[in-house]
């Protein structure tokens, strides 16, 4: 199938050039590590755009935000969308870019995924919003493929289960397809949708040969929070299974279900359960999950159970359902005060975030610890210097891993004097090319007060971050976006919609080059 659109041509090329150069122009700002402080809000920004382009999510006024950079780092307000109910009056969701050059948003309430195209226009053009299946959360890019995008379809709010493609049992997955923007580019379409017969919120990792080891299959690997399960769906394109179901892991555990219920009954064997009928459901509750490239492993986190699990794809038979024959090592977090985990751009390293409440009545302490998953034996917790008064919140890595941004919650911890002494509104810059040593903490940035922050790197080239943009929202009430280049100091500061939330960068060619920063 063929696009051809008449907006494909002179703009389109002139837009790349004008990106192009502003890009050029913010990697040009200094490196200098230096504690930078809050800028002022302006209505309307610099008149003349010359940076790259950022997505913005206003929650509550159910709008995206276009926001455009110059290489003064001055932000302008590109163009809103949603005004016209282009979304069908829903709040948006996840969203991301693929390698063909398209904006991809999920439409949680509306069961749909907008595509956006963001190039050939003058402003960026919403397309369509195609269906995918019962409220769509998270959403991927096939890192095997990066013009293949992976929706996670979370299924009803009560029972977890997709009622438009799985006759109400079980979540599902949807994916979707295209090539580039342009003359003989297809535009985004639905490929299929698989269910995996697990309820509940999914989130998902791929898995795929690596360097060392060309033995590792091509798996799209989903767990499901309310079912407890593992599923390995077929990511090999162009083979007779591709995108089915082949094999599924319970993550049911007896000591697991013991600690939540200690009357309860055992796990059921669910080795044998044809891959058509689903598996009783735990309550392991798997919320969290990363592709290590460096070990070729899996790594689940099961929330309720408090511990990670390592999962060898290579020993996942096609056609059987799984008990724990898959699972290679485990991390018991339940003595730890860690509750949440990232990997590192080289997939050494897991990255774990907690706090401590019980230490000192007066302070919060921020915990960080990180996980060698290149030493043998046991998976084992170094732990690394503590953040005092902070509760660490989101992080993101730059793709060469000589950069950690970590923002602070801004939710009131603990009890009252800890809650007196908690930093908020603050986004802290480390170093961490060292773990498992202790991070260099390169910068610790005094953002705009607000209810609630979020943000992105702008990265290219090698991988490098050249600007962070973060949002200042907050339930109900007006908010804004502000920049930070390169020497972490806030250049400018625009005023933005309803609760702004979610922030996406783009420039072309920023997804083919994989550098996108990574959680």
């Amino acid at each position: 199938m063929q696009f051809i659109d008449s907006r494909y041509d002179s703009t389109r090329f002139g837009l790349v050039g004008f990106l192009g150069l502003a890009l050029a122009a913010l990697v040009g700002c200094g490196q200098g590590e230096t504690t930078a402080t809050s800028g002022d809000v302006t209505p309307n920004g610099s008149a003349a755009l010359q940076g790259a382009l950022a997505f913005v999510n206003n929650r509550d006024s159910k709008t995206l935000s276009v926001v455009g950079t110059d290489s003064q780092g001055n932000l302008r307000i590109v163009s809103t969308m949603g005004t016209s109910n282009e979304f069908g009056g829903n709040v948006l969701g996840d969203m991301q870019v693929s390698n063909g050059e398209w904006v991809f948003v999920n439409l949680t309430a509306g069961d749909k995924v907008a595509i956006i195209d963001p190039l050939s226009g003058a402003t960026p053009i919403w397309e369509a919003n195609h269906q995918t299946g019962t409220r769509p959360v998270h959403i991927y890019r096939d890192p095997t493929d990066g013009e293949v995008i992976w929706s996670m379809n979370d299924g009803d709010s009560t029972n977890g289960n997709d009622s438009i493609n799985c006759g109400g049992i079980g979540a599902s997955v949807t994916v979707l397809h295209n090539s580039h923007i342009g003359a003989g580019g297809n535009p985004p379409f639905v490929v299929g949708t698989t269910c995996t017969l697990a309820s509940g919120h999914a989130v998902t990792a791929f898995s795929q040969p690596t360097a060392t080891d060309s033995n590792i299959p091509k798996y799209a690997v989903v767990t499901n929070a309310k079912g407890g399960q593992m599923a390995f769906i077929n990511n090999t394109e162009g083979s007779g299974s591709y995108r089915q179901m082949v094999a599924r892991l319970d993550l049911c555990t007896d000591s697991g279900q013991g600690s939540l219920n200690p009357t309860g009954s055992a796990c059921d064997d669910e080795s044998l359960t044809d891959l058509i009928v689903p598996f009783t459901p735990n309550g392991s509750n798997p919320h969290g999950i990363r592709w290590s490239k460096l070990t070729g492993k899996i790594y689940s986190y099961q929330e309720a159970y408090r511990e990670i699990v390592e999962v060898d794809p290579k020993a996942i038979v096609p056609g059987i359902g799984h008990n724990q024959v898959a699972i290679t090592r485990k991390l018991d977090l339940s003595p730890t005060p860690y509750i949440s985990y990232g990997i590192t751009p080289n997939g050494r390293f897991l990255f774990l975030r907690g706090r401590d409440i019980a230490t000192d009545s007066n302070h919060i302490i921020g915990k960080l610890a990180v996980v060698d998953l290149s030493a043998p034996g046991p998976l084992s917790i170094t732990e690394l210097p503590d953040l005092l008064d902070v509760v660490p919140s989101t992080f993101k890595f730059t793709p060469d891993g000589q950069r950690m941004y970590l923002l602070a919650s801004d939710t009131a911890t603990g009890n009252d004097n800890q809650k007196a002494a908690q930093k908020k509104n603050r986004l802290f810059v480390f170093n961490p090319s060292n773990f498992p040593a202790a991070p260099q903490q390169v910068a610790e940035i005094n953002l705009l007060s607000a209810a609630a922050h979020n943000f992105d790197v702008l990265v290219h080239g090698s991988g490098h971050a050249s600007a962070v943009l973060v949002s200042n929202g907050g339930a109900g009430s007006t908010g804004s976006v502000s920049l930070i280049n390169a020497s972490n100091q806030i250049t400018d500061s625009l005023l933005l919609g309803v609760n702004p939330g979610a922030v996406m960068f783009y420039s072309p060619g920023m997804a083919a080059a994989g550098n996108q920063v990574s959680s």
